[in-house]
């Protein structure tokens, strides 16, 4: 298994630094690669180079 994911397609994700604090969309791009936290069976845990962490749903990524 790897340790990366690969977005499939454009995608907008939602980010919230802390409880409390404003949520704010980020957009990837096709091909955009997070880093893997954690797997569950529908979804990833994984961040991004800014060390922002999102739940991406599987159908929306694959294994890189």
């Amino acid at each position: 298994m790897g340790k990366n994911i690969r977005i499939k397609q454009t995608v907008t994700l939602r980010h919230q630094a802390n409880l409390g604090e404003e949520i704010k969309d980020v957009e990837f791009e096709a091909g955009a690669e997070l880093q893997i936290l954690q797997r569950f069976k529908t979804a990833f845990l994984a961040k991004d180079g800014d060390g922002q962490i999102f739940n991406v749903k599987k159908e929306l990524a694959e294994e890189a």
